[in-house]
């Protein structure tokens, strides 16, 4: 106890919201990456139309 007696308050006060910033950040990331997933199971496959139009553009 005597070294958190040396250590500023508002350094003390910090910690629990670096704590927060972290824990958000990580569950951000985490529904940010399930949604992209999502978005790509119900895009529909662009390559097939991207060789048609790069064999119309060719032809």
């Amino acid at each position: 106890m005597k070294k958190l007696s040396n250590i500023s308050p508002f350094i003390l006060l910090l910690v629990p919201v670096f704590v927060m910033m972290v824990l958000a950040f990580a569950t951000a990331t985490t529904n940010i990456s399930q949604n992209e997933v999502a978005a790509l199971k119900s895009a529909p496959s662009a390559t097939g139309s991207i060789i048609k139009a790069t064999t119309a553009i060719i032809k």
